[in-house]
């Protein structure tokens, strides 16, 4: 029989490993998954972008915490679910969250220099050297900054391009995750949003109610795409969101563009509790096209 490793003996990992040990966990929590679940190799490829390798070594890292059980040569399945992850990972995430707004409101205010250090960030922020080294990995990904030589880096030029592109992405990929075969709306979710929005449209407008639309937006669409079934188009669009979290994270939308933003998500909705796919991602493409006018307008 091959060696197995004891719960509490965590392998020697990678960074690469350990991130997306995290990220299957998550997963496996939005997904809801109870002991038993198979994990399919493939799928968590497709889903994280990489190859099999660095997949197999995060399982086996969660099975030495004993929250995986490896099938002997085929595969693993789900053991037990953590209530909740480990204070340490958890210290690195809200750390790392800070970090990114941090950084996101400072260039916002245009107080942060198109070029900068790592020693830079760790000074200017109070931040730890491992987070700002996460951080600025993250924001790469999104391909909102890049290394340039030796220990300094720069933000990408241009962010309404980025924002731009970011749009043109979207438009071809929301609608079809309406008109996905394995599309199942939450209704229960559905009606709890048509409140919160209708609520935010008849309040008496006061300033900042545009900045607090924001998190109500990010949530309609990724909440959209977990109905989609298809976990590469959800995570696609929760990446779509981290990076306008960074570009426009901090706007203060006008009052007619949030109405009609939220006119937009109540007639989607409307189309998909009467069953027909195809007006709403008609309506998708809409909104999607006409935030973008009003992006640029702004």
């Amino acid at each position: 029989m091959p060696p197995t490793t004891k719960p509490g003996k965590r392998p020697k990992a990678s960074r690469l490993q350990s991130e997306l040990a995290r990220k299957i966990l998550r997963l496996l929590k939005e997904e809801d998954a109870q002991p038993g679940h198979h994990l399919v190799e493939l799928d968590l490829c497709q889903a994280f972008g990489v190859s099999r390798t660095p997949v197999r070594g995060a399982l086996k890292l969660l099975a030495g915490e004993g929250i995986v059980t490896s099938r002997g040569g085929r595969g693993f399945v789900l053991a037990r679910m953590p209530a909740a992850e480990d204070n340490e990972s958890s210290g690195e995430e809200a750390e790392d969250q800070r970090l990114f707004e941090a950084l996101a409101a400072a260039r916002g205010s245009a107080t942060l220099a198109d070029q900068f250090t790592q020693q830079e960030v760790v000074r200017r922020f109070g931040a730890r050297l491992g987070a700002v080294m996460r951080v600025l990995r993250h924001l790469s990904e999104l391909g909102l900054v890049e290394r340039k030589p030796g220990n300094g880096w720069a933000f990408v030029a241009d962010p309404a391009r980025i924002l731009n592109e970011s749009y043109a992405f979207r438009r071809a990929l929301e609608p079809q995750m309406l008109l996905q075969p394995g599309f199942r709306l939450d209704r229960a979710w559905a009606e709890k949003a048509r409140e919160r929005h209708i609520k935010l449209r008849k309040k008496p407008w006061r300033a900042g109610d545009g900045a607090s639309f924001h998190a109500v937006n990010a949530e309609f669409h990724e909440q959209l795409a977990r109905s989609s079934g298809n976990r590469a188009m959800l995570k696609a669009v929760q990446r779509q969101a981290e990076l306008r979290d960074f570009l426009i994270g901090q706007w203060d939308y006008p009052m007619e563009q949030v109405h009609s933003a939220i006119d937009d998500h109540l007639e989607i909705l409307a189309a998909l509790e009467a069953g027909y796919a195809d007006k709403a991602a008609a309506l998708m493409l809409h909104h999607l096209t006409q935030s973008q006018s009003q992006s640029e307008a702004a």
